[in-house]
C-alpha cells in the first residue's frame, strides 16, 4: 500500500507539473494549505476514537462514521479550492433571475437514484437473510452509504459550478453557432462514421504486457503481506486481476457500440455550439479550456468535408498503479458558412486564454 501510495503521489505531481496552470507558488501554497486540514482531520479521528472508547457499539460506530464523512468532505473541498488556480476557476457571477441549466446536475440525480436503489436492496437482503450471512449485504450497504454521503455532495457541488459556468457562457458567449437541420444531420453522419473508424484502445493480444506491473504488485502484496492460506490468496489475486482484465475487455465491447450511442446523443442535443471564457459546449458536452483534469492543448482546422474546427484537449485520469495518465480528448465543431471572421476572433481570444496551447484556427492579419 505504501508503494502504491507513493506511485500515486508521484503520478499526481507529474500530471500537475504538466498542467498549463502549474506554477511553483501555487504548488507551495497547495502543500501548505493541505498540511493544516490533514492535521486537523487526524486530530478529529483521534478525538472520535477517544470519545467512543467506553460507549456502546452503535454510538462508537456512528461517531466514527460521522467523523470519516465530515473529514473526507472537508478534505476534498479544501484541497479542491486550494488546488484550483485563479485562471482555472469557473465563472460564478450570473445576472439576477438567471435560470441555471441542469446539464451536469442531471447526471448526479441519476447516481443518487442508483445509490438509493442499492441501499434499499442491501437493507432488504439484510432483513430477510437469516443468521450471520446477513452481515454481508449490510456491510455492502454501509460501504455504499459512506460512498454516497461523500461522493454525492462533492459531485453535486462540482456539477452546480459547471452548470453555473455553462449558463454564464450561454448568456454571454464569445461565439454562438447554430446549424440547420440538414447541416446537423450531415454532421451526425460524419461524427458517427469517424467514431466507427477508430480502432479499439485495448486488444488483449497486443496490450496484455501493460497489466504485468500492476498484477505483479498485487500478487507480491497479497502473497507477501496478507493473512490467510495460499489457496485463499491465490483465489483473491486471481479474482482481482480477472476483474480488472474483464473490465478492460468490457470497455472494448462498449467501444464497438460507441457510434450508435454517439448518434443517439447527437439526435437529442440542440444543433448549436457555444464558445466562451470558461470553455466549449458542443454535442451536449461542456469542456473547459483550463482545468485541473482537462485542458486545451491544440486547436486547428480539419479540412475534411464538412470543414470543422478540431480541439485537442488533454485529460488526466487517475491510475493508482503507477501514476496518473494523460489521454487526448478530441472535440470537433462544425464550422457554419461565413464564419471566417468568427474564427479570426476565436483565434485571438483562445491565444490569450490558453497561452501554452497551439492555436491555429485562422491566419493572422497581415
Amino acid at each position: 500500500m505504501a508503494i502504491l501510495a507513493l506511485l500515486s503521489v508521484i503520478g499526481a505531481w507529474a500530471a500537475w507539473r504538466h498542467n498549463p496552470s502549474y506554477s511553483r507558488g501555487a504548488s507551495l501554497r497547495l502543500v501548505a494549505v493541505t498540511v493544516l486540514p490533514v492535521t486537523a482531520i487526524i486530530l478529529l479521528m483521534v478525538a472520535a476514537a477517544n470519545f467512543s472508547v467506553h460507549r456502546s457499539t452503535a454510538v462508537a460506530m456512528g461517531t466514527m462514521f460521522a467523523a470519516v464523512v465530515f473529514g473526507a468532505l472537508a478534505m476534498i473541498f479544501i484541497i479542491q479550492r486550494a488546488s484550483t488556480p485563479k485562471e482555472a476557476k469557473l465563472t460564478t457571477a450570473l445576472p439576477p433571475g438567471a435560470q441555471l441549466v441542469h446539464v451536469h446536475r442531471r447526471k448526479i440525480y441519476k447516481w443518487a437514484k442508483f445509490f438509493a436503489i442499492l441501499l434499499a436492496a442491501c437493507a432488504f437482503l439484510g432483513a430477510v437473510i437469516p443468521g450471520n450471512v446477513a452481515a454481508v449485504p449490510l456491510s455492502l450497504g454501509g460501504l455504499a452509504l459512506l460512498l454516497a454521503l461523500v461522493l454525492l455532495p462533492v459531485g453535486y457541488v462540482n456539477a452546480r459550478a459547471r452548470d453555473r459556468a455553462l449558463t454564464a457562457m450561454e448568456l454571454d458567449p464569445w461565439l454562438h453557432w447554430r446549424y440547420t437541420p440538414a447541416q446537423w444531420e450531415q454532421w451526425i453522419d460524419v461524427q458517427s462514421g469517424r467514431a466507427q473508424a477508430v480502432p479499439p484502445k485495448f486488444i488483449l493480444r497486443r496490450d496484455w504486457r501493460k497489466f504485468a506491473l500492476p498484477f505483479g504488485i498485487i500478487a507480491v502484496g497479497v502473497f507477501g503481506f496478507a493473512p490467510g492460506s495460499w489457496l485463499l490468496k491465490a483465489l483473491y489475486v486471481g479474482g482481482t486481476c480477472g476483474a480488472i482484465l474483464g473490465l478492460s475487455m468490457l470497455s472494448t465491447r462498449d467501444q464497438r457500440s460507441a457510434p450508435e450511442r454517439l448518434r443517439a446523443i447527437l439526435l437529442k442535443v440542440a444543433p448549436e455550439a457555444y464558445f466562451g471564457h470558461d470553455g466549449l459546449y458542443c454535442d451536449g458536452v461542456f469542456t473547459t479550456w483550463l482545468g485541473l483534469d482537462v485542458y486545451l492543448k491544440e486547436a486547428s482546422i480539419d479540412a475534411r468535408p464538412p470543414r470543422s474546427a478540431l480541439f485537442r484537449f488533454e485529460k488526466v485520469v487517475v491510475n493508482p498503479y503507477g501514476g496518473n495518465q494523460l489521454f487526448p480528448v478530441l472535440q470537433g465543431v462544425l464550422i457554419p458558412d461565413g464564419a471566417d471572421g468568427d474564427l479570426q476572433r476565436l483565434q485571438h481570444l483562445l491565444a490569450e486564454r490558453c497561452a501554452t496551447a497551439q492555436v491555429a484556427l485562422a491566419k493572422e492579419p497581415v
